[in-house]
Formats: structure tokens, sequence, C-alpha cells
């Protein structure tokens, strides 16, 4: 994906958002099941990456994502929440109304979808994609097989987009990262995590959207 180009200008233009989209992004995303360790490590991870200046992209699930979105806003940054249904339904999951509240003040909802549409788990799966387009890279904490936060991968080794991903003793995410290592990601340790993902966000930001933000 050429983030220079008029093409990703559209392609920003054909999604509902609200709130502000910020011009430079990682993607955390993961199980919605995680470790305690990875969940502490996906908040401490986004908050740096906020106060530093970096948004945050994830789904709003359970788990990984909350911890990321909390994270960030924790650090005073912005981040974007990716929906799987449309912006004017009621926000899946349920307990994350004021999660979604909070984004909404400090950054973005953003949805593939028209305002109306429903919540089914295609759509849960497809917003993967979208996670992934709107990322300068993307760090899978923490994945079982199979999982979302594989699918967001998958799509952004399709579109040339960096994957990380952390290894763990557990032997359920275990597997998880040995798919993902299999397949082309990149190992991250804890200690990396702030200093590489800034590194590519920074060095991407430039080409994303003028360097600065879109408001709706």
């Amino acid at each position: 994906m050429d983030l220079s180009s008029s093409n990703y200008l559209e392609f920003i233009k054909s999604l509902n958002i609200r709130g502000v989209l910020p011009g430079m992004r990682v993607a955390i995303v993961g199980t919605r099941t995680p470790t305690q360790q990875a969940s502490m490590l996906a908040f401490e991870t986004a908050r740096s990456l906020a106060e530093q200046g970096v948004s945050i992209v994830s789904g709003l699930a359970l788990g990984i994502d909350a911890s990321a979105h909390r994270g960030a806003l924790a650090g005073g940054g912005c981040t974007v929440a990716v929906l799987g249904h449309g912006l004017d339904m009621p926000i899946y999951p349920k307990p994350h109304a004021g999660l979604s509240e909070a984004i909404l003040r400090r950054g973005a909802l953003v949805s593939p979808f028209n305002n109306d549409t429903g919540v089914i788990g295609q759509r849960l799966l497809e917003r993967n994609r979208w996670i992934a387009r709107l990322s300068s890279a993307i760090w899978v904490v923490q994945s079982a097989v199979p999982g979302g936060a594989l699918a967001a991968a998958s799509h952004a080794r399709k579109m040339g987009i960096p994957v990380f991903t952390t290894p763990w003793e557990d032997e359920k995410f275990s597997i998880g990262y040995k798919s993902l290592m299999k397949h082309g990601a990149i190992e991250l340790q804890p200690s990396e995590a702030v200093e590489k993902l800034k590194e590519i966000a920074e060095s991407l930001a430039e080409t994303i959207i003028d360097q600065g933000t879109l408001a709706w």
C-alpha cells in the first residue's frame, strides 16, 4: 500500500469517522483473554507511545484491544477504535460503551460500514483489515490460534505493513507467536516495543494524510 498516494486519501474518505483521526498511528491488537502480564504490557506500551505523540489503533474488543485504548488515553494521547458495526448502532461489546465515549473525546471511532449496519461475526473479522490499513505498523501482543489479531496481521502482510509479535511461555499463546513468526512477523521484545514502534510511526508520518489530522 502506498500511503503517499491519492488513493490513500480516498480510502480515508470512504470510511465513516466520528472524532479526529490523527496522522501518526500504530496498531496494538491481541487476544480477548490475555494474561495479566500481556494486558499490562499493552497498556504501558500504549501509554508511553501516546506520551510521545504516537496514536494507537485497535478494535475496541475485550482484552488487549481495551488495554491499548486505555493506555493511550492514560498517556494523554489519541486512540482510534475500528468498529465491526455502523456508527449509529449500540457499541459492541456493550461493556465498552463508556470507553468508546472516552475515545471519541480524544480520538476517533471509525467504521467501514453504513451507519445503520448491525454487528455480526463476519463484520468483526472484516474490521481487522481496516485496523491494518489505518496503521503504519501492527503489533500482535498476544494471540491464540485462530484469532482475530492473526487476521489483522495477515491483512497487514498483504499490504506491506510491518507485523510485530512477542513470545510467551504459555503454550496457547506460544502457538500464536510461532504462527506469526512463520509467516514473516518480526519478534518484538517488551523492552524495545516503544522505541521500535515509534521509529516506524515517525518514519511514515509524513506520508499519512499530510502529517496532520482529519476531523469530522
